[in-house]
């Protein structure tokens, strides 16, 4: 629909259209952005009873979009959801929760469950930063193990289920996304209208143990391996002899640090691998492996060249996280 038609029936009321334009400002899809008011537009569908809405209200409550970050309000509006019908909303309380339970998150729970399970959320838990290892001194490079649970893991897989496409790299000359032989595994980026709540946590939890704030995080990316699939040796650093990474870099700053998240284990093979470091880790089911792609100085650390190696026999996941040194809001 178009962006003039997307107005009118927002102009005259139409909740779905509210939320649709709302959705559109905040992303910038086709339209200049306007976060404000497209969360304004996304409060307006909520307030007329759209389940979708309130999710969506949030994502940005937790993200913090054109407001501070404010976690009670997100499990509010999450909670009202749920309440709502939304299938995806009481499947995050019972995650947030830590029901044990499976039936908790059915549609035949007891009308005030949702309540119940938001009254559990504790963020301080859900956000602590587990205890670090040292890999390697130089590069810096740490595994946290046990950093998500099961359920976390699974609920990034599902997440991108049917939405992979071919992973890309930033071009050196023009800065922009595109495909290149050297990475051939499948990828999806989680602009803030794909977020939830959930991934937020998540996000959450990583800037507590890199001691990184979240606003200078990329979007967060989930990597898919099928067999003979791989990243080729590369590094994550940006260099400015280059326009493309140069324009980069004065927009977004350096890509300072990489935090991977290993999604499952029932996969053979693809290692993460540092040739010039000698080191080769593949962590299991929920655990991280994180780097600093910059020496202490900050200046490019070259130990850090990498690659994500092909598995041998099944398929891996990994949820990745690039970090940079400011966020473009600083500019």
């Amino acid at each position: 629909m178009s962006i003039a038609e997307l107005r009118r029936r927002a102009d005259s009321g139409e909740a779905e259209a509210r939320l649709a334009l709302g959705a559109r400002l905040i992303t910038a899809d086709g339209v200049d952005p306007d976060a404000a008011e497209g969360a304004r537009l996304v409060e307006q569908a909520c307030a007329q009873g759209s389940a979708e809405a309130s999710a969506l209200l949030a994502t940005i409550e937790a993200m913090g979009v054109a407001r501070p970050q404010n976690w009670e309000r997100a499990f509010d509006h999450l909670q009202l959801a749920a309440e709502r019908g939304l299938d995806s909303a009481r499947d995050q309380l019972v995650l947030l929760a830590r029901a044990p339970e499976p039936a908790l998150g059915t549609a035949g729970a007891s009308s005030d469950i949702w309540k119940r399970l938001r009254e559990r959320i504790d963020i301080s838990a859900l956000i602590v930063a587990p205890p670090k290892q040292s890999l390697s001194d130089s590069p810096r490079i740490r595994i946290v193990e046990g950093f998500a649970t099961p359920a976390e893991c699974d609920w990034a897989m599902a997440r991108a289920r049917g939405s992979l496409t071919r992973a890309k790299v930033l071009d050196q000359e023009t800065g922009e996304e595109k495909s290149h032989p050297d990475r051939t595994n499948k990828a999806i980026e989680f602009r803030l209208t794909g977020m939830d709540v959930v991934m937020q946590v998540l996000r959450a939890r990583i800037g507590a143990t890199t001691n990184l704030p979240v606003p200078v995080f990329e979007p967060v990316q989930i990597m898919h391996y099928s067999v003979g699939e791989e990243f080729r040796p590369h590094f994550d650093f940006l260099t400015e002899e280059n326009e493309g990474w140069a324009a980069q870099m004065r927009r977004f700053g350096q890509r300072i640090a990489t935090f991977l998240l290993f999604l499952n284990e029932d996969f053979e093979g693809g290692e993460t691998e540092f040739p010039r470091a000698g080191i080769s880790h593949r962590g299991g089911k929920g655990d991280a492996l994180f780097w600093a792609n910059v020496d202490p100085s900050g200046a490019p650390d070259r130990l850090t060249f990498h690659a994500g190696k092909p598995p041998t026999r099944g398929e891996k996941w990994i949820l990745s996280q690039w970090i940079r040194d400011r966020s473009p809001a600083a500019e």
